[in-house]
């Protein structure tokens, strides 16, 4: 039925992501379904090249390449992607920990969550020990590296899903090592769960009919995609939360200097740039360790990057955590170059006819460099009054993502 007809009739028409939300919140048993297809893929990945030396060291050598591929050069890229155009779906769909993690919380102890556990910083310090840990050992190249690094932290995942509270997802909301990032990059998505805060306070909910929100958030106060993980089941609920579309970036050019938070701006600066960059693109410093290699050129770069940020701010500390979020759209972006390249280095060793086009990395980070000059300039235009101390403002956000554009385009020559 066309939307004049629908009209006509006194009906309307439901946008296509509402339906898709409400999709999701009507056949939860059919994600489940995929969810757990997921879970047999991932320990299927992470156990083959491992303990089926029956094939031979040839091929073993390939089936390890093969996974390597599969995990590095298909599946990361591919999250990153997820995450950066419609928020953290992986998270709430797909993810294998959290698939684990809930069905084993619904099933084991129900302990209380223990205070430290909600330190919001540990998402980012694990995640810096994983990245540098990987990096460091080259770990994505060796399939029991790789069994020991991904299988350890999903082993942390389903201890602490069977030990703490009951069906929720803890790891996933507090301790998961790159929740940190995702919830960075799904900022910029086309892609969210709206909640209208009128509906909500005027709609009295049916008995039963509480949001069984995995991460155990406050729906109702929800503002965006830095934690919902997508999974889609408090859609429809009060007739006030629905799954809609957005301009890419909104969220982050609708920030104020209450919103920023200071280690948010560590973790885009240091990590997400910083330390991002340093293990997707290689760091030139022969002679040291590769991990004091990587940790020296996150805190080079990541220096760099908050000092021309607080210049641009006008020495100004808040108003610089808040205009660092607007080198989000080209971090994330260059995250993702960085992991397509580790695609093509793979297809490469396999010798595969099939390749990354050349271009596309090169395409990947000029979008990123849009992204972020267009939220940047909005940004300035909350923080600074007065349009020659604007321009000169949005000057000096300029030179620094030029700084990373030398970075990102010098690795990609």
């Amino acid at each position: 039925m066309t939307e004049a007809a629908v009209a006509a009739t006194g009906g309307s028409v439901i946008p296509l992501p509402k339906r898709l939300g409400e999709t999701l919140r009507r056949r939860q048993d059919w994600v489940r379904r995929v969810q757990w297809i997921f879970v047999a893929i991932y320990l299927v990945l992470l156990l083959a090249p491992v303990v089926w030396p029956a094939i031979g060291a040839d091929g073993g050598r390939r089936l390890a390449l093969v996974v390597e591929l599969i995990f590095w050069g298909v599946w990361w890229p591919g999250v990153l992607l997820a995450t950066l155009l419609f928020g953290q779906v992986w998270c709430g769909l797909l993810c294998p920990d959290g698939t684990v993690s809930e069905f084993l919380s619904r099933r084991g102890r129900g302990g209380k969550i223990p205070a430290a556990l909600r330190w919001s910083g540990w998402p980012v310090l694990l995640v810096i020990f994983l990245w540098a840990g990987e990096h460091a050992l080259d770990a994505h190249r060796s399939p029991v590296a790789t069994l020991g690094f991904l299988g350890l932290a999903s082993l942390a995942a389903w201890v602490t899903g069977y030990l703490l509270y009951r069906g929720k997802r803890v790891w996933c909301r507090y301790l998961c090592p790159v929740a940190g990032v995702f919830s960075l990059l799904a900022r910029c998505a086309f892609l969210h769960f709206r909640v209208d805060r009128d509906a909500w306070d005027s709609t009295r909910p049916l008995p039963g009919q509480a949001v069984d929100c995995p991460l155990l958030l406050d729906v109702r106060r929800l503002r965006g995609n830095e934690k919902c993980s997508m999974c889609g089941r408090c859609s429809g609920h009060r007739q006030a939360v629905a799954l809609s579309l957005r301009p890419p970036g909104s969220e982050i050019a609708a920030m104020t200097e209450k919103d920023a938070r200071y280690r948010d701006t560590f973790a885009i600066c240091f990590v997400l740039i910083g330390l991002g960059y340093a293990v997707s693109h290689g760091v030139p410093l022969g002679g040291l360790p590769r991990s004091a290699a990587v940790f020296l050129a996150a805190g080079v770069i990541g220096a760099l990057i908050a000092i021309q940020l607080l210049a641009a701010a006008g020495g100004r500390p808040r108003q610089a955590a808040l205009l660092s979020h607007g080198l989000i759209p080209l971090a994330g972006c260059g995250l993702l170059a960085g992991a397509l390249d580790q695609t093509a280095d793979i297809l490469d060793r396999l010798q595969w006819s099939v390749q990354v086009p050349s271009g596309l990395s090169r395409l990947v980070v000029g979008t990123g460099i849009v992204g972020s000059m267009a939220v940047g300039r909005k940004l300035i235009g909350t923080i600074v009054a007065g349009t020659a101390r604007r321009a000169a403002a949005f000057l000096l956000f300029g030179t620094t993502v030029a700084l990373l554009v030398v970075l990102y385009f010098g690795c990609l020559c």
